[in-house]
């Protein structure tokens, strides 16, 4: 080990020392044989070593002289293996088989152990630098995150929007960070794609209702019938978005229930959207009965909407006859609001509004009923057929 130390300390001297100190750089590679003939004296068995050594031939066939020069070097980096280059990491991924003999064979368990803890040591400073080339996507992902969702917010749009934007941004970026980071530390990022290509498309086929519904969903963002807040009537239910996902639409209900509907449901279906005119109708429908007077039930109905500030005054309340039916004549009490949430309640207010009013007014309200007309022959038929019932059953 000395005498590899000061051949080498000797060779970089001569390295450094210019030709015009030649003659310094002879001595001092003399007096460093020397001191290396000492040594060789001193340790036993030296001068055996040496006359081996001078009669070993001077000239070695090349692929000896490598051999001799790389084989220490080999032997130095014994423990420098990656993980998957340990021979117990292979017989797991069956690449190579395990003898019964070495199963049983301390020396190989132990030259294991050393492998797999060089090979752990080996692996930190990978892991580092993959979790460091991670952050710097992460941060790269915050600063355009709050740059484009700032600048939409202060644009105005739509919240859903930023939101889906922001998830994009997320999985775009630090998806294309994880890529990186995985091929830092040696995974086969080519590889697991073709995989997860392969089971996306089993999926895709899987999931086509999931498909088209975030479909839909990118097509309700892009054309926006709807936005968050708005109060909205479909398939029977009048209800107000609260929010939009790329699977589903939730609507908060005037009693409370959050209703989930597929995004597909959405556009597929007639919509009412009640809050893209500033002003909403709210119409009662009440009957009034044949020999009443529509003038009168119209005076009536109207005054009860006096001084409502709940109410527009342009267009202002009207009642218009809507249909004569059968037992009564259907009068439309129509009226206008700017608060699209209120619908229900106006409605429900000023239908028992319409109903005390007329009552008190002494305006009939009819209820479902037939009357029956019958012809004089008819009738006295049906006369005598009850007047000979009794006598049979006396009889």
């Amino acid at each position: 080990m000395l005498r590899t130390f000061l051949i080498a300390a000797a060779l970089v001297l001569s390295l450094l020392v210019t030709p015009s100190r030649a003659p310094a750089q002879a001595s001092m590679v003399a007096i460093i044989q020397e001191q290396q003939q000492h040594i060789d004296h001193l340790a036993p068995g030296a001068e055996a070593k040496t006359q081996a050594a001078q009669a070993s031939p001077t000239t070695a066939p090349a692929g000896a002289t490598t051999q001799s020069t790389t084989q220490p070097a080999q032997t130095g980096v014994h423990g420098g293996k990656d993980l998957g280059e340990i021979d117990l990491i292979k017989v797991i991924k069956g690449e190579k088989s395990l003898t019964v003999e070495q199963i049983f064979q301390l020396g190989y368990w132990v030259d294991f152990g050393k492998d797999f803890v060089f090979g752990i040591i080996g692996f930190i400073p990978k892991l580092f630098a993959a979790v460091f080339l991670f952050g710097i996507f992460w941060v790269i992902y915050r600063c355009i995150r709050r740059m484009v969702i700032g600048g939409m917010t202060r644009a105005g749009v739509d919240e859903s929007i930023r939101d889906m934007l922001a998830s994009l941004l997320k999985w775009a970026i630090l998806g294309f960070g994880m890529v990186i980071a995985g091929n830092q530390i040696g995974i086969q990022i080519a590889a697991l794609l073709t995989g997860v290509s392969i089971i996306g498309l089993a999926v895709g086929f899987a999931a086509q209702e999931t498909l088209a519904n975030f479909i839909a969903g990118i097509v309700i963002f892009w054309d926006k019938p709807f936005r968050v807040g708005d109060w909205v009537e479909i398939d029977g239910v009048y209800a107000q978005v609260q929010r939009v996902t790329f699977r589903s639409t939730r609507l908060l209900a005037g009693n409370g229930d959050m209703i989930v509907m597929p995004n597909t449901v959405m556009l597929a279906n007639k919509l009412r959207n009640r809050t893209t005119n500033p002003k909403t109708q709210v119409k009662v429908m009440i009957g009034i009965a044949y020999r009443e007077s529509i003038e009168h039930a119209r005076a009536v109905l109207l005054a009860t909407t006096v001084g409502d500030s709940r109410l527009c005054v342009d267009p202002p309340p009207c009642v218009t006859v809507a249909e004569c039916a059968d037992s009564a004549v259907n009068l439309a009490f129509s009226m206008w609001t700017q608060d699209e949430a209120s619908e229900g309640t106006l409605r429900s207010e000023y239908l028992e509004k319409a109903k005390n009013a007329l009552d008190t007014a002494g305006i009939s309200i009819p209820f479902p009923h037939v009357q029956l007309l019958l012809e004089p022959a008819v009738a006295g038929s049906i006369s005598a057929t009850t007047q000979q019932a009794p006598a049979r059953l006396s009889a």
